[in-house]
């Protein structure tokens, strides 16, 4: 291949050469041409010059890549390698040949400028003006083998000319009226000449300020920003000057901003005086620049954000088949940048048993316009990891797939932590099937999507029931509707799940649930499911009937004795008041308060009870809760006279309608446990508010506190707090819990303020009406 070395340039045009078939070509094969046509052509075809070269009798066309552009499109490139001249420029084949024949002829070379030949390209006869010579090529036996061309194409400059000619009549006018800034400067001071309205406003001036002043004198503010030498140089030398986005500072009123400035100084010369003048044009592209900046800011805020999510972006051209990759995909298949890296490369690393399901992707990517599927690859080290991959496909005008866009990460790590959740989600059901209590899951949004053996055993149904949510009918109808509204709410909340419902057993019979739920949630607080279970509480239900039996019997039984005994104590107390017998008089006193005591046990007993049987109903009339509170306050005083009870708040306009007996209990429960748990403070501070909408009395007390967690349970039937504290003050866990009734049923509401230490502040509040 030593022979054809002369073809050796890696341009377009020594591709063509080499690739073309000459064998049926006069020229013959090109290792057999002389050595005087591989010298010329050596010559033009590494030469960044436009250069053409005739050979032979025939005067057969070659040409390098610097001419090629000369030729443009749907024209005669290719196929004028290697043709007559006289084929391959046949309309114009009457101008240059004469020419030619003088070379021929004379040996001399021929020069032209500026000349007009107009010749087929681009689809149609183009005008074309060209400045060129011909030169004579002397081969080995030292006659003429061919004329050399070397070529410029000056259609531009020879038209831009005439152009300028033809504008000079109406120059004023056009540059008035231009729709970007403009100004001509005359001479080697530079006058402003003629300046639109738009380069007056760029400027900052107006036309008095700035025409017929040196360009400096008129815009003394730009001195110093390098403009002075820059349009020295384009006067002197006559080259246009271009500038893109230059940093000009400019007056505006009253003060110099910066502005981003496209800009040329174009060089003219006048036809009739040869001055050179100088066309400033000019636009304020400040708004694009700031735009692209924060583009280009927004661009590196993304690359931060790809680097840091791991995803990795390649791009993939379908014509050329061309594949880029950044260097985070290079890093995820542990590969380098310097490597020789191709898209078959890449396909050899996937793993195989993954290789159709990604086939299958590529191939619909071309109906749904996106790629996505997951696959295992060998990184260079043999390492297995998981990527996942995206898409999106991009079309030419035609319709045609152009390029795909993508992305990649590795998602090894999210693959194992599923592999792992798969493996206690299977043990979770293992044990959860081996548990007697009915077990469920729920996914974020509170659909149930698992129940164990032991619920399916006993209710008798079928897992198809999760495809329709027929579950819930399972569950008792009068039990239906709080069931979903408190599963719905703790849904919302987040809040653990608690009710008691009947479920429907497998022969029809109801019993009795304790449901409890518990969301789990991410590192970020977010739900992302529910783990329940539902206990069957039928018999501790039953037991808790008896109980509430016995109690309301127990109660009525014992009202009748408590009552006589509490009649006789009185007259005891009555009939020895003036004894001097102490030890009578003192046991008398113990008596009457343990029997005061026992009442109000009884009275609570029985509140309960009617509580349960819904036949705790407030008898309402009105009356003044200011006096209520005070005559509370008196005959807790007279229990307690060592604690100071301070009333404070509003004192008037304190009228309501409410069940007077029931408020009093109220009261009555609140300040006796401020009394009794503040051992160590005899202070208890009542308040009273009044506003528009409601009425609110709190009683604060300064003794132990109650715990946060205690504070949600405080209002429980029966519930006591426990601690070594509490365990020395004596009670049931009743008061609260028919107190928070009461309220209720005054469609009021109840709660507690409270810091373990600091006291305590219960308070309820009553519309008024």
């Amino acid at each position: 291949m030593h022979e054809l070395n002369f073809l050796s340039s890696r341009g377009e045009m020594g591709q063509l050469i080499r690739d073309k078939d000459w064998s049926n070509n006069p020229l013959g094969k090109p290792e057999d041409w002389p050595q005087s046509l591989k010298t010329s052509l050596s010559i033009i075809l590494n030469s960044k010059f436009p250069k053409f070269l005739f050979w032979g009798d025939e005067l057969r066309c070659f040409y390098n890549d610097a001419y090629r552009s000369s030729l443009g499109v749907n024209g005669k490139h290719p196929h004028i390698i290697g043709e007559k001249g006289e084929v391959a420029w046949a309309e114009i084949w009457d101008i240059i040949k004469p020419m030619m024949d003088q070379v021929l002829q004379t040996g001399e070379a021929t020069w032209s400028e500026n000349q007009l030949i107009p010749f087929y390209r681009n689809g149609q006869i183009e005008d074309i003006y060209w400045t060129f010579s011909y030169s004579p090529i002397v081969d080995e036996d030292g006659k003429i083998a061919g004329i050399f061309t070397s070529c410029v194409e000056t259609t531009k400059e020879v038209l831009a000319r005439k152009e300028l000619e033809r504008l000079n009549q109406r120059f004023h006018n056009n540059i008035m009226h231009a729709p970007i800034a403009v100004c001509v400067l005359v001479g080697e001071d530079k006058v402003i000449d003629i300046a639109n309205q738009r380069m007056l406003e760029l400027w900052g001036k107006t036309a008095e300020e700035a025409l017929y002043k040196p360009v400096f004198e008129a815009l003394p503010e730009v001195k110093g920003q390098g403009l002075e030498a820059i349009l020295d140089e384009v006067y002197t030398s006559g080259i246009k000057f271009e500038a893109k986005e230059r940093l000009v500072t400019l007056p505006r009123d009253g003060k110099m901003e910066d502005f981003f400035i496209d800009f040329v100084y174009e060089p003219v010369k006048d036809v009739y005086s040869n001055q050179v003048n100088i066309v400033v044009t000019a636009t304020d592209i400040t708004s694009s620049v700031l735009a692209r900046q924060k583009v280009q800011e927004s661009e590196s805020k993304l690359n931060i954000v790809l680097n840091a999510s791991g995803l990795a972006v390649y791009e993939y051209e379908y014509k050329t088949q061309k594949v880029t990759f950044s260097e985070q995909y290079l890093s995820i298949f542990g590969l380098n940048r310097g490597e020789n890296l191709t898209r078959a490369h890449i396909l050899t690393m996937m793993h195989p048993d993954d290789k159709a399901q990604r086939d299958e992707a590529h191939r619909q990517v071309f109906e749904t316009g996106t790629l996505y599927y997951q696959s295992r690859i060998f990184k260079a080290d043999g390492e297995v990891r998981w990527i996942e991959a995206m898409g999106k496909l991009s079309r030419d005008a035609d319709g045609n797939p152009e390029k795909l866009l993508g992305t990649i990460k590795d998602i090894t790590a999210e693959k194992n932590h599923q592999q792992a959740l798969q493996q206690r989600e299977q043990t979770f059901r293992l044990l959860a099937n081996e548990m007697p209590q009915s077990v469920w899951t729920a996914d974020a949004n509170g659909r149930i999507n698992y129940f164990n053996k032991a619920f399916y055993r006993f209710t008798g149904l079928s897992e198809r029931i999760l495809e329709d949510d027929s579950w819930l009918l399972m569950v008792h109808p009068d039990d239906r509707e709080n069931s979903v509204k408190i599963w719905n709410a703790a849904v919302q909340t987040g809040e653990d799940y608690v009710a008691e419902q009947r479920f429907r057993r497998y022969d029809g019979e109801y019993a009795w649930q304790l449901s409890r739920g518990k969301a789990l949630k991410d590192v970020h607080g977010n739900i992302t499911m529910w783990v329940g279970t539902s206990t069957n509480i039928q018999e501790i239900k039953a037991l808790d009937e008896q109980k509430d039996y016995f109690i309301s019997m127990a109660s009525h039984e014992l009202k009748t004795p408590i009552t006589s005994i509490k009649g006789y104590t009185q007259l005891l107390s009555q009939k020895y008041k003036n004894s001097d017998d102490a030890f009578l008089n003192n046991a008398l006193k113990v008596m009457h308060k343990q029997v005061e005591t026992l009442t109000t046990l009884v009275v609570d007993l029985l509140d309960v009870s009617k509580i349960k049987t819904g036949r705790l109903q407030p008898r309402k009339s009105k009356f003044n809760l200011s006096n209520l509170i005070n005559e509370v306050i008196t005959e807790i005083s007279h229990i307690h006279p060592n604690n100071k009870i301070n009333y404070v708040g509003e004192t008037n306009a304190s009228e309501i309608i409410a069940d007077e007996e029931g408020i009093r209990q109220v009261l009555v429960n609140f300040l006796t446990n401020a009394v009794k748990y503040s051992p160590e403070s005899l202070d208890v501070i009542i308040d009273l508010d009044v506003n528009d909408n409601e009425i609110s009395v709190s009683v604060t007390d300064f003794g132990i506190g109650i715990s946060h967690a205690n504070q949600a349970r405080i209002f429980e039937r029966f519930f006591r707090v426990e601690g070594k504290n509490e365990k020395t003050f004596p009670g049931f866990g009743i008061g609260l819990y028919i107190a928070a009734e009461i309220i209720r049923k005054h469609n009021g509401n109840i709660g507690v303020r409270s810091e373990m230490g600091q006291g305590s502040t219960f308070y309820f509040t009553l519309p008024l009406l």
